[in-house]
C-alpha cells in the first residue's frame, strides 16, 4: 500500500516539475500517462454489426420532412428531438403557433386534485436515460374522449404549438392534434 502511494506521489512530483519545465517534456509526460490510461481501460463490448444495420437507415434511404409542417421531428435523431423538445421548453415564444409533428410514447397524468386528465407524447434521449415530452390535445372536431391512445402506446401527432397558464405557472402543449 505504501508503495503504491509512494509511486503515485513520486509521478505527482514529476509532473509538477516537469510543468515547470519545458512544454516538450510535459507532452511527452502526458502521451505516456495517457497512454497508461487507455492500456488499463476495460473492453467495450461490439455490437453484432448485423443488428446495427437494421436499427440504422441505409445511406440509399433519404428521409423526408412532412412539408404540412413547420417542424417535422419525426425526421430527427433522438439526441436532435430531445434537445429541440428541451428548446421549446426553454423559449417557448420562438415555436408559438407553429404546427409540429412527432412521434414519441403517449404518457397519460390524472390531476388528483382536479380530476383532469393530460396526455403527453414522450422523447427521450439517444440513451435513453432522460426523457420529456409535449402535452397534447386532440382535435375536439375530429375526435372524442374515447379516441385519446392509451399510456404507452406508440403515437404520431402533428398539431399547433401553443402555451397556457394554470394557476402561476406556464406550461406548452400541441393543440388541434391529429393522430397519425
Amino acid at each position: 500500500m505504501y508503495k503504491k502511494v509512494n509511486i503515485l506521489l513520486g509521478l505527482l512530483m514529476a509532473l509538477v516539475l516537469v510543468g515547470c519545465g519545458s512544454t516538450e517534456a510535459a507532452s511527452v509526460q502526458e502521451t505516456e500517462i495517457a497512454e497508461e490510461q487507455v492500456a488499463e481501460e476495460p473492453e467495450v463490448e461490439v455490437e453484432d454489426s448485423e443488428s446495427l444495420e437494421n436499427e440504422l437507415p441505409l445511406e440509399d434511404e433519404t428521409v423526408e420532412a412532412d412539408t404540412s409542417v413547420d417542424l417535422d421531428l419525426t425526421v430527427l435523431s433522438s439526441t436532435m428531438v430531445y434537445s429541440e423538445v428541451f428548446n421549446m421548453m426553454m423559449a417557448p415564444e420562438e415555436y408559438e403557433g407553429k404546427t409540429i409533428k412527432m412521434d414519441g410514447i403517449c404518457n397519460v397524468y390524472q390531476d388528483p386534485e382536479t380530476g383532469k386528465t393530460y396526455y403527453a407524447c414522450i422523447v427521450q434521449d439517444a440513451t435513453q436515460c432522460c426523457s420529456q415530452g409535449l402535452e397534447f390535445v386532440l382535435d375536439e372536431s375530429q375526435y372524442e374522449t374515447s379516441d385519446y391512445p392509451e399510456n404507452g402506446d406508440e403515437i404520431v401527432i402533428s398539431g399547433d404549438f401553443s402555451t397556457y397558464s394554470e394557476g402561476e405557472y406556464q406550461y406548452i402543449t400541441i393543440l388541434n392534434s391529429v393522430l397519425e
